[in-house]
């Protein structure tokens, strides 16, 4: 996880209500001047003005398209808004290890069975069924984790 350092400029930009509003509207998804100007009540013009402070502050960034420009956030003006979002994928990862550990071994018991007096070898289902869940339990969790760095890093930048 890369800590964001901010300096006087940053702050200069993010001093504004109205830049904490905007950036915090892009947080849910990507607008247009116009869609923010409607959305906080603020002229287009004085919308534009702080987009202009963000952009220079590398906070936001617009994307050309044929008829409006679609402001999105930075990676830095997400880490700014969410400084510690990262340290859910390492607990999610962390589980997931441990839950595949724990299934392999589940896993590989019932394959290997016990041996009873008389030298016959005794498999638990059990093992088996819980071996399968924990496996399922990884691939969940996977999952998820990747659902989460996708929110956290979105295509764009």
């Amino acid at each position: 996880m890369e800590d964001v350092t901010l300096d006087r400029d940053d702050i200069a930009a993010l001093s504004s209500d109205a830049r904490v509003a905007i950036l915090k509207a892009l947080d849910i998804r990507p607008m247009t001047m116009s869609e923010l100007a409607d959305r906080l009540g603020l002229a287009r013009s004085t919308v534009h003005e702080h987009l202009s402070v963000l952009a220079d502050a590398d906070l936001v960034h617009y994307e050309n398209a044929r008829k409006w420009r679609d402001y999105t956030l930075t990676k830095r003006g997400r880490r700014i808004l969410h400084p510690g979002r990262d340290h859910r994928i390492i607990i999610i990862l962390g589980a997931s290890f441990a839950a595949m550990t724990a299934g392999l071994l589940c896993v590989t018991s019932y394959l290997r069975g016990f041996v009873v007096q008389g030298g016959s070898v005794v498999r638990e289902p059990l093992l088996l069924y819980a071996g399968e869940a924990l496996l399922g339990v990884t691939v969940v969790l996977w999952c998820l984790a990747v659902r989460c760095r996708r929110r956290t890093s979105p295509c764009r930048e």
